[in-house]
């Protein structure tokens, strides 16, 4: 009824109006086009046009010391068949999602729900949680390292006060993965729980007062009314937690080299060996390269295509789960 309401408004406008509201309408989008032009511009400069260029590179072969690249054609995207090296380091990459992105998305949740309650000294709390967060990746990698040290390190000489021998970490490969995903969840940990803080704030009282009138305990209470609540923040951190454990390089790189530099990052026997880790090798490091600049676009391609793979997945399957106030307002879902 509402639309033929306002068919019949239209209807009856004079021509008059109509032509000034289109003009009007055309001089409001030529502004707003005006005003999307800087990030239209940025958009192609920094994004598409990258991207259009690492196409081209990996179909070609350069080491970046002839004067210009070569066509080589499919080369570079078969020899990712052949390299037995590739699937290890994305087996490393998934561990890594496995291990850091869980621990960083329930850390980070445990600690909004004990700090998001104002209680006293909550706030000196949030900001010690929060201060690695603004640290450098590469300082924090280096005091972890040495904390890690199985001779010299902190850690295992807790161990040895009550009689224990510390695990290798670092050197052994069951474990460096691990310590990696533990430094950057510990590192990261103040970023999400202040997003969880934010989203739990955000639960009206409301509900909790029902649940508790309707004799729920605490666990009921988190699963069916706070949890649908903020699964948004809880998506969101998903899908960013994912887009960077895919791009992992300077933990790496800061805890498994001393004096090596980057090139004999990723030990030991490649367990921490990351997918950007290897293919800054095989762009930069002589030793290991298969054709320099053209391989290394090719496997930017594949990193770039499995994050929108992942990304696109996780978006699909948080229609299943995702609750939006927006959309229960409109009869499109409700809580669990």
């Amino acid at each position: 009824m509402k639309n033929l309401v306002m068919k019949g408004r239209a209807f009856l406008q004079p021509a008059g109006p109509q032509h000034a509201g289109g003009r009007r309408g055309r001089r409001e989008a030529g502004t707003a086009l005006l005003f999307l032009l800087p990030q239209l511009f940025g958009l192609v400069a920094f994004i598409g046009l990258p991207l259009g260029v690492s196409l081209y590179y990996s179909f070609t072969h350069w080491d970046l010391v002839a004067p210009s690249p070569t066509w080589i054609g499919a080369q570079n995207w078969s020899h990712l068949l052949d390299d037995d090296r590739l699937p290890k380091v994305l087996w490393n990459t998934v561990k890594f999602i496995l291990t850091g992105t869980t621990s960083f998305l329930v850390c980070s949740l445990a600690a909004a729900l004990i700090t998001y309650r104002p209680r006293r000294g909550v706030a000196f709390y949030r900001a010690m949680l929060f201060l690695p967060y603004v640290l450098s990746q590469i300082a924090v990698g280096i005091v972890w390292r040495w904390m890690f040290n199985t001779e010299s390190g902190p850690i295992n000489r807790l161990f040895e006060v009550f009689g224990l021998n510390g695990p290798q970490w670092l050197l052994d490969p069951r474990t460096a993965m691990p310590a990696i995903a533990l430094v950057t969840t510990w590192q990261g940990l103040g970023y999400g729980m202040t997003l969880f803080v934010a989203s739990l704030h955000g639960v009206p009282q409301a509900l909790l007062e029902a649940a508790r009138i309707d004799g729920t305990n605490a666990w009921q209470r988190f699963r069916h009314v706070l949890l649908p609540m903020i699964s948004p923040t809880v998506l969101f951190l998903m899908v960013t937690s994912l887009i960077g454990a895919l791009q992992l390089f300077d933990p790496v790189v800061a805890m498994t080299t001393s004096d090596g530099g980057i090139a004999v990052a990723g030990g030991p026997d490649d367990s921490t060996r990351t997918v950007v880790l290897y293919m800054y090798n095989q762009m930069f490091n002589y030793n290991e390269r298969l054709s320099g600049l053209g391989y290394a676009a090719a496997i930017a391609w594949v990193l770039a295509l499995l994050t929108f793979v992942l990304t696109l997945g996780q978006w699909l399957l948080g229609k299943r789960w995702v609750f939006y106030a927006s959309e229960s307002a409109q009869g499109k879902g409700g809580l669990s």
